[in-house]
Order: C-alpha cells, then sequence, then structure tokens
C-alpha cells in the first residue's frame, strides 16, 4: 500500500443530506412560527439533534496506510500504529482496536463504503490478533437465540387462536386475511431462527456448529473458503459470514458473539491454519 486509503461518505452524499435536512427543518420552523404553537418547540430541539447526529455519521472517516490506521469524527483523530494493537473487541458488525495501555481506541464505522475492505485490511496487517484459542467460542445473542423465536412462537399461537374463533364465528375470508398475513410471518421468522447457527465452537481441525434441533462437525479441509458479506436494507448493510463447503451448501453465521468482524477473522485465521485451501489463499 503506497498512499493512505480513505474511506468516507462522499461528498454528494454529504451535502443531499445536509440540504434536504435543513429544508424540513426550515418548514417545520415556519410551522411553529405561523400556528403559534410553542408546544412544538421540543420538536425543533428533538429535530436538531437528529440534524447533528446525521451530519456527525456523515463525516465519519477512516484512514489506512502501510503503518497505521486512523478514524477521524467531527471530536478528532485516533490513530494506532499496526504494532501498537494489543486486543480486539466489538459487538455486532463493530470492530475496536486497543492499544497495549488501553487509553487509545481506533473504531471503523460499519456504515462507511468499503468497511468490508477495511476488515479485510485489518487481518491482512494482524490476523494474530484473531486467534481461535481466544475468540473460538461463538455464541448466539440473546436477542437471535431466544427472544426472536419465542416472540415468534407466541404470536403465531395468538395468531392461530385469534383465527379459529373468528372462524367458527362465521367471519368471511376477507375479515381473516391480516391473522393469515401474521401467521405467515411468524412462520418465516421462526423457521429461520429453527434452522439458524445458534454456537459455534473452533476445534483444532473442525467446527462444532449447534443448531435448536441438532448439530454438526465441519473438518477444516471441508470448508472452501470463509467470506464476510452483505445485504442491503434500508436501514444499511446486514453483514453476515458465509462459510462455503466443498460440494454442500454454504453455511450463513449471524447474530453470533463475539463482533462479526471478530468472527470472520477469526475463522479465516483458523482456515489458513489448518487447511490446504486456506493456507493457499494467504499465501497469495
Amino acid at each position: 500500500m503506497n498512499e493512505p486509503r480513505t474511506y468516507r461518505h462522499s461528498l454528494i452524499q454529504l451535502v443531499f443530506a445536509l440540504l434536504l435536512l435543513a429544508v424540513l427543518g426550515v418548514v417545520l420552523l415556519i410551522i411553529i412560527i405561523q400556528t403559534n404553537r410553542p408546544l412544538l418547540i421540543p420538536f425543533i430541539i428533538f429535530y436538531g439533534v437528529i440534524f447533528l447526529s446525521i451530519f456527525y455519521s456523515m463525516t465519519l472517516k477512516t484512514i489506512i496506510s502501510a503503518d497505521e490506521i486512523s478514524s477521524q469524527t467531527f471530536f478528532g483523530v485516533k490513530t494506532l500504529r499496526w504494532g501498537e494493537i494489543s486486543r480486539v473487541s466489538g459487538s455486532g458488525n463493530s470492530l475496536k482496536l486497543h492499544n497495549f495501555d488501553g487509553d487509545v481506541t481506533v473504531a471503523p464505522n460499519e456504515q462507511l463504503p468499503g468497511y468490508e475492505e477495511v476488515v479485510e485490511w485489518i487481518g491482512a496487517k494482524r490476523l494474530d490478533l484473531f486467534n481461535p484459542l481466544e475468540h473460538g467460542n461463538m455464541t448466539k445473542n440473546l436477542e437471535y437465540g431466544l427472544i426472536l423465536p419465542s416472540i415468534a412462537l407466541f404470536t403465531l399461537g395468538i395468531g392461530v387462536f385469534i383465527m379459529l374463533q373468528m372462524y367458527y364465528a362465521g367471519a368471511g375470508i376477507f375479515s381473516l386475511l391480516p391473522f393469515i398475513v401474521l401467521l405467515i410471518v411468524s412462520i418465516v421468522v421462526f423457521g429461520i431462527a429453527f434452522s439458524a447457527p445458534q454456537s459455534l465452537t473452533v476445534n483444532e481441525k473442525s467446527l462444532l456448529i449447534k443448531y435448536l434441533s441438532s448439530q454438526t462437525m465441519v473438518q477444516a479441509d471441508e470448508v472452501q473458503s470463509v467470506e464476510l458479506k452483505y445485504q442491503q436494507s434500508r436501514n444499511g448493510k446486514i453483514y453476515f459470514v458465509k462459510l462455503n463447503l466443498v460440494g454442500k451448501k454454504p453455511i450463513r453465521l449471524s447474530g453470533l458473539k463475539p463482533s462479526l468482524p471478530i468472527i470472520y477473522l477469526t475463522l479465516k485465521n483458523w482456515h489458513g491454519k489448518n487447511s490446504a485451501m486456506g493456507l493457499a489463499v494467504q499465501q497469495n
């Protein structure tokens, strides 16, 4: 890497977002003045907080060079040389780098364009930080492992009960449509939770993957590659780790602790050390 790489939102995105928020703010202020309703002033304050939050997020930067990594915010810049990083932490899609004294941290923002490339650079520079012995026990977050399936099952039961009561009371098919849609959504949510891995344990030459009703063992040589992927949604990128298996259906990992980038780089490190295909990828 000869020149530093900067990851940030484009200037066009920043200007468009600020102009849109400014126009909406002016419209809201005019409505308050013309209607003489001071009770709406808290909405202006709330809107101001939103404006500053979006301005803050749109001006975030991550800068990577051959020697160091920096995260820049509206309040300043934090920088760590690659050799100064002693450990990593994170939750969800985040990744935080800590120095040896613990007084400096660099945390690239996961919603920046090219975040997955930032994760790759961190792995390329300091893959040793993602030791399978330290990060090898990956478990489902409570939200995904228990709460969502329980809500889906409870909703499914309530929906079936109400629909049966309405059916026996002579309700027409159009009256039952909302409940039918609710049941379909509940079944889909429960099916996703039921089929998703609940935990993953990294062994020396294998991965033990547990589901709600079963478990499977994947050998290192069965894994063709490990990828960090994402899907674009209205709320931003939804990241997941994809285990590509030889001659089998890929395994998708999401909602596990620790954070997804840590899981990805830990599995990549493990794969590179324990399989011929992983070693070839790292050498290239």
